[in-house]
């Protein structure tokens, strides 16, 4: 896109050229016509210098009417047709009066139209049913923690999780402020999680206006609590939270757990001891899923690969950990 109006503009600036340098020849007899070639060359010069920043401010207006909210635009668009019946009906009436002109009658449509638009959009809210998907018991809301975990896109298009699923506007607001943030950490954490939405739209995820505000897991149960609908998190505390608030918890995080293949005691497995384990002599390491391994005799083989007997499997908030001694 920005490429194409950066041909537009070197197009349009280049022709604007070559018609100046037609009409000083038109004008101007004596004007030599090869005014007319440098003329077109400034005009295309003119147009390389400008295009890009064209091209920056329409993606710029494109970003900003995507974050627009869309009751907003049917606000100012039942706002200003009342406004302008409202100026048919005012200019017939002061037509009759004496020194009542065409530039009146505009001037007053003007003033009508942005009357009626500023007190249509500060009621916009009682638009919004209008253009709201219709969002009922069923639905699954996604938080912030999913959509930077980014595993919820394969989930989603594996079917695993049933649609209908929405982000919230708040959501959303807070993956850009994240996106947005100076520290590199975090800014990757938000960019990671607005790609993970780009890919939820191809699948059919929206993004769902909810005229909510405030702390974004107080306003996530909230929401999901008046309309019956369930949270898919990876964040433990607010899934315990939605379990006060009457909401139904889903975590993408317990089900990678679930699906995670089980170690029974007495099995070998293959492991890189990575440092020291809280009690002496153990060795942790970790497997190619993440699983915590802590290996009895292996404090002093970090660094290097060890075979080891498992011993005990348990299950954690955080995940399984695995128990076992080095053979």
């Amino acid at each position: 896109m920005r490429i194409g109006l950066q041909a537009i503009a070197v197009l349009t600036f280049g022709l604007l050229g070559l018609l100046t340098g037609l009409w000083l020849e038109a004008s101007y007899p004596g004007v030599s016509p090869i005014n007319r070639i440098y003329l077109t060359l400034v005009g295309v010069l003119t147009g390389v210098l400008v295009g890009p920043r064209l091209a920056y401010l329409a993606s710029r207006l494109a970003e900003w009417w995507r974050r627009v909210p869309p009751e907003a635009p049917l606000a100012v668009a039942t706002g200003s047709l009342l406004a302008l019946l409202a100026a048919v009906l005012m200019t017939t009436l002061l037509g009759q009066v004496p020194g009542f002109r065409w530039y009146h009658s505009l001037l007053l449509a003007v003033l009508l139209v942005m009357a009626f638009s500023a007190v249509a959009l500060a009621n916009r809210h009682l638009f919004r049913g209008a253009v709201a998907p219709n969002v009922g018991p069923g639905g699954k809301l996604l938080d912030t923690s999913v959509l930077i975990d980014g595993r919820v896109a394969e989930v989603v298009a594996l079917g695993f999780l049933e649609p209908p699923i929405y982000v919230p506007d708040f959501v959303l607001k807070e993956l850009q402020g994240l996106a947005d943030s100076s520290d590199p950490l975090t800014r990757a954490k938000g960019r990671r999680g607005l790609d993970t939405l780009s890919s939820l739209g191809e699948l059919g995820v929206r993004v769902l206006e909810t005229g909510f505000d405030g702390e974004v897991d107080d306003a996530l149960l909230r929401y999901a609590q008046r309309r019956g609908m369930a949270v898919v998190s990876n964040d433990t505390a607010l899934l315990a939270l939605a379990k006060v608030y009457g909401v139904r918890g889903l975590s993408i995080h317990a089900l990678a757990n679930a699906l995670k293949a089980p170690y029974q005691p007495g099995q070998r497995i293959r492991v890189r001891i990575q440092k020291l384990g809280k009690e002496a002599g153990q060795g942790v390491g970790y497997l190619d899923d993440g699983t915590m391994v802590v290996v009895e005799g292996a404090a002093g083989d970090r660094g290097e690969w060890v075979e080891a007997v498992v011993t005990q499997a348990i299950q954690t908030h955080l995940g399984k950990m695995i128990f076992a001694r080095k053979r």
